[in-house]
């Protein structure tokens, strides 16, 4: 049969037309089923990136292993010293919940381009999906309690032998004290151990002796103002200390650094406070405090004097009476650097939730030997509440610690600090003579909400922290100063009262201050004045003329004296 007029205008016969439209049919159903995969396999690609599980094909970026509150100024701080660069992050957490809590902390607004994975770090197959044999630098955040899952993370990296090419800088955070020296073993001398709790009770407890020094640390620290670089400049090879120090003008040498090969591999060494006559050596670099790059040298004709060079000495104790509120994992470290510090007899009273009892067990069982000056004594109650004070002489304590109360999931540990310094704010207002007050912080936002609450001293505890990790992990030189900075019967940085260096009331410059620190067998590096209301002043300019009165410091890098 045909359709005489399909026929006559295209010659079809109907069996034709009904496999032309059979032919169309699966055309459309081929294109649909066609369109039907592709629209899937964007929404599994999407959902795949949305949940972190796709391949990362990144080169040379820095990847961040693990999730903790350091986090965000661990990115600050990688952004501000090196801007736009690539963070690769790897966590056992959801995408969008590690997404949201980056756009509050306004990390958007840095320079740095972030990756999310999210994963278990000590799995093998993990690492290497984030490219981690591709990395120029692999920072390993503390997550848990025990580091149980840091030291294996650590173990995985330092058994790696597939690197492209050089192998980054590998550092860690280790949670805890007692875990250090388990955490090197698994180290292998080819990772970076960075002991959280060991960095911050220092940092504590130094601030608890030389009362403004939290300042000095956040300036370090931080990648802005005065930090520590490590130079090569012409004209200082073979010259002394002495000499370098008055030759640069906008510098101070706090040491040397040099590398040595061990085990078929380079290491960096650092040595701080050198003695005066130390000649610097041609394969020797200056570790140099400093406000910004180039450094200045112009040789002296000769070395200088100081007319104005003052006698004695005195070396900062902890106060004898010492009050510390709040409970933290870290707090029998603090009280084994408290210990180091204090004149027989130091009494210190803690104040916390914990039955006295159940506190004192907790101590204890952390000790391997008895604490030698400390006069431990406890006190359970709410710190907010006023009935926490009641059997508590307030006024005999000349320093107060409010710690970082991290025990109540539920309550957020600087709101909790907040309401604490409040309460200690009217209990604080009657006496004559106010106690140094100390506040750990965990937020750096946090810090104006202090204000006006009589806080002497604000030590942010994680900021302290993230700047080692992101620093060394982009100048590995930088691994042995800080370690050299803060180790036990090493050099510290101190505040000593101005009249130990110089006479008080006298027109006074920086080299005055350098002359007279030489003579110790110290470095200094600045001024806290207590006319600006106990501003330190870092590096300061040598052309500045001041008269220094009794209540003013001098900021000097020093051997640590121990009892």
């Amino acid at each position: 049969m045909r359709l005489p007029g399909f026929a006559q205008a295209y010659g079809a016969t109907l069996p034709i037309v009904m496999f032309s439209l059979f032919l169309s049919l699966m055309g459309l159903v081929v294109f649909s089923v066609l369109i039907s995969l592709i629209n899937n396999t964007m929404r599994s690609r999407i959902d795949a990136l949305r949940k972190g599980d796709t391949q990362v094909l990144e080169r040379n970026h820095v990847l961040l292993l693990g999730w903790s509150n350091k986090i965000f100024s661990v990115l600050k701080q990688l952004a501000r010293l090196q801007p736009g660069v690539k963070v690769v992050v790897l966590a056992p957490r959801d995408i969008d919940m590690m997404q949201e809590q980056l756009r509050v902390a306004g990390i958007q607004h840095e320079d740095i381009r972030i990756i999310l994975r999210s994963g278990t770090p000590s799995n093998h197959g993990e690492l290497d999906r984030v490219a981690v044999a591709k990395a120029s630098g692999v920072i390993v955040l503390a997550t848990d309690a025990d580091d149980s899952e840091t030291i294996k993370t650590i173990v995985l990296l330092t058994s790696r032998q597939d690197w492209d090419g050089e192998p980054p800088v590998l550092t860690s955070e280790i949670a805890l004290e007692r875990n250090y020296e388990l955490a090197c073993i698994a180290a292998r001398k080819r990772l970076h151990i960075i002991s959280s709790s060991r960095i911050i009770s220092k940092v504590i407890v130094q601030t608890v002796r030389n009362p403004g020094l939290a300042d000095v640390y956040s300036e370090i620290y931080a990648p802005s103002g005065n930090s520590i670089y490590v130079q090569s400049i012409t004209g200082c090879v073979d010259r002394p200390m002495a000499e370098i120090a008055y030759g640069l003008t906008n510098a101070i040498p706090i040491g040397i650094a040099w590398h040595e090969k061990r085990d078929n591999a380079v290491r960096h060494a650092a040595g701080l406070n050198l003695e005066p006559e130390y000649e610097l050596a041609k394969d020797e670099q200056l570790v140099l405090l400093a406000l910004e790059l180039p450094i200045n040298y112009s040789r002296p004709d000769q070395l200088p004097t100081s007319h104005i060079y003052q006698e004695g000495g005195s070396v900062p104790h902890v106060p004898g009476h010492v009050l510390l509120i709040g409970w933290t994992d870290m707090l029998h470290d603090i009280l084994q650097e408290l210990d180091a510090h204090s004149l027989s007899g130091t009494e210190v009273i803690i104040l916390s939730e914990k039955g006295a009892e159940q506190a004192k067990q907790q101590i204890t069982a952390h000790q391997t030997d008895s604490f030698k000056n400390l006069a431990l004594g406890f006190r359970e109650g709410d710190a907010v509440m006023q009935s926490a004070y009641t059997d508590i002489d307030i006024s005999s304590f000349q320093s107060i610690v409010v710690l970082a109360d991290q025990t109540d999931d539920k309550v957020d540990a600087d709101t909790r600090t907040l309401r604490v310094l409040l309460r200690l704010s009217e209990i604080l207002k009657p006496l004559e003579t106010q106690p140094h007050t100390l506040a750990e912080l965990l937020d750096e936002n946090n810090r104006a909400l202090l204000v006006g609450l009589s806080v002497d001293d604000i030590v942010v505890s994680p900021e302290v922290v993230s700047a080692q990790l992101a620093q060394i992990s982009q100048q590995e030189v930088l691994a042995p100063i800080y370690r050299e900075l803060l180790s036990a019967g090493g050099v510290e940085i101190s505040l000593r009262p101005a009249g130990d260096y110089v006479q008080l009331n006298t027109d006074c410059c920086f080299n005055d201050l350098i002359y007279a620190s030489q003579q110790k067998m110290e470095i200094a590096l600045g001024l806290c004045l207590a006319q600006l209301d106990g501003k330190v002043l870092l590096n300061p300019p040598r052309n500045t003329i001041w008269q220094l009165e009794e209540n003013d410091k001098v900021v000097v890098l020093a051997q640590q004296v121990y009892q």
